[in-house]
Parts: C-alpha cells; sequence; structure tokens
C-alpha cells in the first residue's frame, strides 16, 4: 500500500512538473510545399527554371518563389542534390518542403541539328520504351504509366499534344520527322499509383488513426479524388464505413472530429526516458492538434495542459 501511494504521488508530481513546462509551448506549424519531377524531362535550353521542370503543391506565396529559381545542366542530367542546394538557396523560411524526384533526371534539349524552330514539349526520336516516359513529362504524373501502342512508334519528335490529363484512357500523339511530315500515333494508357487503403475496417465518425491506414498501388482513373498522404485522412472521420483493403476517398471524409468537453482521456506524461500515465477529464472541446486542459480523474485541483492525440488520448509536451 505505501509502495502504491509513493508511486501515485511521483506520477502527480511527474504531471504536474510537465503541465508546468507544457504550459508556455506553442504549436508552430509549417506551411508544407511539394515539388516532383519526373524521371525524364524535356526542356528547350540547358538552363530553365525549376517551375518548367516540376510540378510544384502549396501555398501560392511559396510556390511563386520556387517556380523561379534557376537550374542548368551540362551533361544532360539533373540531381536531386543539386535542385536541393537551389531550394535552400531561395532563402524560403517557415516553409517545409517535400521533394519528389528520383537521385537522376535525365533532361532532353534539342540537337544541334534543329532548324532554330521552336516547337512546344519537344521530345527525342521516340521508342517503345521512352513512351512511358513522354507520357509521364506530359502529365507531370509522379506515378506509374503502362502505355501501348496502337502500331509501330513513327520516327521524329512529338509535337501533339502539349499536355495530357492524368487518368486519360486513350490519346493520339503526333510526331513530326525531319522532312516536316506529321504521323499518328494512338495509345493506351494505364495510370497507377500508391494510395491510402483501410488496413481494417473503419467506422463511420470514428476518427482515423494511422494504424488504421496502408499504402496499396492502384489503378487510377480519376486523379485527385484517393487520398495519398497520411496526414489528409489521420485525425478526419469518414461519413461511411470503409471497408478493409478500399481505398481512402477525400470526398468521404470530413474535418478533424471534434471531441466534447467533460470525454473521459487518458492523459500520457513523457520527460526523457520516462513515461507517465492516469486518467482524464477534458474541460474543453477540440480537434486532434488542439491544446486544451484536462482535469485529472483522481484529483480535481490538479489541471493539465495538452494535446489532444486522437479522442481517448491527450499528451503533454515537454521541451
Amino acid at each position: 500500500m505505501y509502495a502504491l501511494r509513493r508511486g501515485t504521488l511521483r506520477l502527480f508530481c511527474v504531471l504536474t512538473a510537465l503541465s508546468m513546462l507544457a504550459s508556455g509551448v506553442s504549436a508552430a506549424r509549417q506551411a508544407e510545399v511539394r515539388v516532383i519531377i519526373p524521371s525524364v524531362i524535356y526542356m528547350q535550353d540547358r538552363a530553365f527554371t525549376l517551375g518548367e521542370a516540376a510540378r510544384i503543391e502549396g501555398p501560392v506565396q511559396a510556390r511563386s518563389a520556387l517556380s523561379s529559381l534557376i537550374l542548368s545542366t551540362s551533361g544532360g542530367v539533373l540531381t536531386r542534390d543539386e535542385v536541393l542546394q537551389a531550394i535552400r538557396a531561395s532563402g524560403l523560411g517557415g516553409v517545409s518542403v517535400e521533394l519528389r524526384m528520383p537521385v537522376r533526371v535525365r533532361v532532353e534539349t534539342p540537337g544541334p541539328e534543329g532548324n532554330g524552330t521552336e516547337i512546344s514539349g519537344y521530345m527525342p526520336e521516340p521508342s517503345d520504351t521512352s513512351l512511358s516516359s513522354m507520357v509521364k513529362s506530359l502529365s507531370a504524373w509522379d506515378g506509374e504509366v503502362e502505355v501501348t501502342a496502337v502500331g509501330s512508334v513513327p520516327q521524329g519528335r512529338l509535337v501533339e499534344p502539349a499536355s495530357l490529363v492524368p487518368g486519360t484512357p486513350a490519346a493520339t500523339l503526333r510526331f513530326q520527322d525531319e522532312r516536316g511530315r506529321v504521323r499518328s500515333l494512338s495509345v493506351r494508357m494505364t495510370w497507377k499509383h500508391d494510395v491510402l487503403v483501410a488496413a481494417r475496417t473503419i467506422r463511420r465518425d470514428v476518427p482515423i488513426t494511422p494504424r488504421d491506414l496502408m499504402i496499396r498501388s492502384m489503378k487510377i482513373t480519376r486523379p485527385g479524388v484517393y487520398v495519398v498522404d497520411p496526414a489528409e485522412a489521420v485525425g478526419h472521420v469518414s461519413r461511411k464505413p470503409v471497408k478493409q483493403g478500399e481505398p481512402i476517398l477525400r470526398e468521404l471524409l470530413t474535418g478533424p472530429s471534434q471531441i466534447k468537453k467533460g470525454r473521459k482521456v487518458t492523459l500520457v506524461a513523457r520527460y526523457g526516458g520516462l513515461t507517465a500515465t492516469a486518467e482524464g477529464i477534458l474541460l474543453e472541446g477540440g480537434s486532434p492538434g488542439d491544446l486544451v486542459r484536462v482535469r485529472r480523474s483522481d484529483n480535481k485541483k490538479a489541471v493539465v495542459k495538452g494535446y489532444i492525440v486522437d479522442e481517448n488520448t491527450v499528451e503533454v509536451k515537454v521541451q
């Protein structure tokens, strides 16, 4: 009994100390930007901007700053390190940049035999193996695409279309040879991407946790419909049940769940290698990530502050 009381007292002291330390902690959240560069890019010159080579997603101001960065290549190759150095040199602060690209990207530019006429979307003489790279570049697609040609690939360079919408099942590509003759090639395309699916059945109106999710490559017919980033789903709720193995659809998700005042939760406090837990009651409602006040169930005078992890857990943050 004495040991139990001493353990309870130690837990109370830890939680009290952590609540005092955590009261001055602010939750600074950085804006997020995603930069996506395919394995092959096609440029008119050896010097080009990041905006010409990549698809940039994120806040408008950050996209504008990154799009104007100058890149160059002398050996027909752009490396991941070169792009990272350019991003760091931009001086863009308060932004978290996620770079999606291979370690080495092939840069195709017009050869010296060109007649000086600029052709938008210049591409080298194609082969069956390069059709997929062409389609990925035209669509700025960061997933996989299987391209099947209906016939042989014409000689020359691709002049149409200037772009493709990901998910398009079929298209006609037009190539122009050295004599100016234009020939067409019909292609069928199968688009694939890693998306989030339910690792187990997700119930309606129950906050989604990381354990509810897994990644699986799927055929894509409607880009932008499926959730690909766990941050888009964790803490949110689905308006309909999602069976195990089914993809998570953006249209079914609503904002992070609002956890009501008075709910019983588990308080978790970590300090160094020590972890302490206790039961508590929310003194104010909130969503995952919000800082709220919680009263310990066994002591009405013991009130601590912590961040909501999910509907059952509040963690006291310590720095």
